[in-house]
């Protein structure tokens, strides 16, 4: 068990109106203050894992942070709870003063307005995905999910290519697994302008328009979108896949991305 991340518990679990002692484990779960050029930001409520990715990830998404060249100095205080980040260049604090709570769990946030969510849309390029790693890769990242296995307290995302998994991430957020793995990538020096992102959550407006930032061209969930994403990625050229489950999936948009053997 991994201490950092789960928490174990005395509980009484009830069958058929009997009850029985029993040690549960719990996802843990802390804020993340992130403050920007001494600029407080934002707080994010996360699993206490990839902290770094995730604040990394959140200024990316939100067209904060560009390249990771921009990143003079981060450090962590208050057990982790706090972090400081400066950039090399300077930021117009007064254009993300205005917070949206979005529709995710425990409310996630963002400073997108949902009416210049992506002034471009994705590059078509030229990725071919093939049909038969849809549901192959879908089954291979919840095999991966861990934690979720453990507490049934995480979403669960994934960074893969045509045939692979890259990244496979957890956290009690939907929008914060997106979040680490664009940080990670960003770190890594990773290009993601070929990649296909997988989720275990419901696609809303505001994860399309993370993936818009990135120029990700294909996303892929176990869960439903809302009307709103399915709007944006049919006008901004994004693959929307989803109920991704057994050998089954909708398509909502497809660009001729996916190949059929």
């Amino acid at each position: 068990m991994n201490n950092k991340v789960i928490a174990e518990y005395k509980i009484k679990k009830v069958s058929n109106n009997i009850p029985e002692d029993f040690n549960d484990l719990v996802i843990n779960e802390q804020p993340l203050t992130i403050f920007v050029n001494g600029y407080e930001l934002v707080t994010l409520m996360t699993l206490p894992d990839m902290l770094k990715e995730l604040s990394i990830g959140f200024l990316a998404s939100e067209g904060i942070l560009e390249h990771k060249s921009e990143i003079k100095k981060i450090a962590f205080s208050h057990q982790n709870t706090i972090t400081r980040i400066e950039l090399n260049k300077e930021i117009d604090i007064k254009l993300f003063k205005k917070r949206t709570l979005t529709s995710g769990c425990g409310k996630g946030i963002t400073f997108t307005n949902l009416q210049d969510c992506a002034v471009e849309g994705i590059n078509k390029g030229t990725l071919s995905f093939p049909a038969n790693s849809i549901n192959q890769l879908m089954t291979a990242m919840q095999k991966r999910a861990t934690l979720f296995e453990q507490t049934g307290g995480t979403h669960t995302a994934a960074l893969a290519d045509e045939s692979q998994l890259l990244y496979v991430i957890e956290d009690i957020g939907r929008h914060n697994t997106i979040d680490k793995i664009i940080g990670k990538a960003l770190l890594d020096g990773v290009t993601l302008e070929d990649k296909v992102i997988l989720t275990s959550g419901r696609v809303s407006s505001e994860i399309i328009i993370k993936i818009i930032k990135q120029q990700i061209p294909v996303l892929i969930s176990r869960s439903a979108p809302t009307s709103a994403a399915v709007e944006i990625a049919r006008e901004k050229d994004i693959t929307l896949i989803g109920f991704t489950r057994g050998k089954r999936y909708n398509i909502y948009n497809d660009l001729n991305r996916i190949k059929y053997s």
